[in-house]
């Protein structure tokens, strides 16, 4: 449903609706309208089909799948749901998401515990870069540990099955920030065996806007519970995510429907076309700018984003950089996020099955009109 005048290489930030999956969330909205009551009592039924499909395509055991907005709210409603004493430490990495990093500085302050970032510094090369920061960073008493699946900003996979090995060894809780994972990467949550996991189902899933997921482990389903509590306390897992409040359900059914959209392509085809292809418009920038990989060039670190540094001639300060987006929105009909990572001017492309190669060298054009 994109506007065909736009190169657009931002899926990674809200996704991208195809147009069955919102006809389908559009007759919800309508069903709804005609018989409201109806709809939300009677018909339960459609969020437990739902919750089914969407929890088998992730690998993830049902009876500890509940739905939720986004991540950030999948997040929030595991710290809000644990004790945190003085003394307790969260832990994150330096690359994690920011609007994460605010929330879980402001619960840390809220419970008198400590917020630590250990430092990844760029470029990663090597998975074993991350597992040693990290390894070095636990400390007796760290209670908790929040980490990306896939980091944001950098693009970089973190080699999630290690670090919960590393956690589980030394008594740490863990919680996945998988936003970015679903639809990108081929999931098996149960695998995993983190304490939770959370993601969004808007991005790669292409689900409508408000469609997240927090997973909780056997272990942990007892003692998470949804920002707003409500009718379903104290009635298990399920029973408690089903009902938030009086709130719009299409986003959560219609994700099924994404599921199922992937599916008639082929989901292992789809992540195959994007990785390959966002690989090919890594190497592309980075071979035309001459600057130096922030992760391997055989995309071994990688999805189906990537980030690359930008040349010297570009903005290398947020303000800047965000001018610079805009620029190439406004004059170019290009829509790429840039931005500052580590004191250093990047962009981030991603690669869904609308993008083309030929887009990377309209933006390479672009680039090169605006800086000479």
């Amino acid at each position: 449903m994109l506007d065909p005048e736009i190169t657009y290489l931002n899926h990674g930030s809200f996704g991208a609706r195809v147009v069955p999956v919102f006809e389908y969330q559009e007759e919800l909205k309508q069903e709804f309208e005609r018989s409201p009551v109806h709809f939300l009592d009677r018909q339960h039924y459609r969020l437990e089909d739902a919750r089914k499909t969407v929890s088998t395509f992730l690998g993830a055991d049902v009876d500890g799948f509940g739905f939720v907005d986004n991540a950030t709210t999948g997040i929030g409603c595991v710290v809000q749901s644990l004790s945190f004493k003085k003394g307790d430490e969260i832990l994150t990495s330096s690359l994690v998401y920011n609007g994460v990093r605010q929330l879980l500085s402001r619960i840390a302050g809220d419970s008198s515990c400590s917020y630590k970032e250990f430092d990844i510094a760029l470029p990663v090369l090597d998975c074993s870069v991350i597992l040693q920061s990290l390894v070095d960073a636990i400390t007796d008493n760290t209670k908790l540990l929040v980490i990306d699946h896939i980091a944001s900003a950098s693009a970089i996979i973190f080699p999630v099955d290690e670090i919960v090995t590393i956690c589980k060894e030394k008594g740490v809780l863990v919680l996945i920030d998988g936003a970015h994972a679903p639809g990108m990467l081929d999931l098996d949550i149960n695998r995993i065996d983190a304490d939770w996991y959370v993601g969004n189902l808007h991005k790669w899933v292409c689900a409508p806007i408000g469609a997240g997921f927090v997973y909780a482990s056997k272990r942990q389903r007892e003692c998470t519970h949804p920002m707003t509590v409500s009718h379903g306390y104290g009635q298990g897992f399920t029973k408690e995510f089903d009902w938030q409040g009086s709130k719009d359900l299409s986003p959560w059914i219609a994700s099924a429907k994404a599921v199922e959209w992937g599916t008639e392509i082929g989901w292992d085809r789809i992540r195959e076309h994007n990785h390959a292809l966002a690989v090919a418009m890594h190497d592309a920038l980075i071979d035309a700018w001459g600057v130096p990989n922030i992760s391997p060039c055989n995309g071994s670190m990688l999805g189906t984003m990537a980030t690359v540094l930008l040349p010297n001639a570009c903005p290398q300060d947020m303000e800047g950089c965000l001018q610079f987006r805009d620029q190439l929105y406004h004059e170019y009909n290009i829509e790429v996020p840039v931005f500052e990572l580590q004191g250093k001017g990047v962009l981030r492309i991603s690669a869904q099955l609308y993008t083309q190669e030929s887009h990377i060298y309209r933006l390479l054009r672009a680039i090169e009109n605006l800086t000479t």
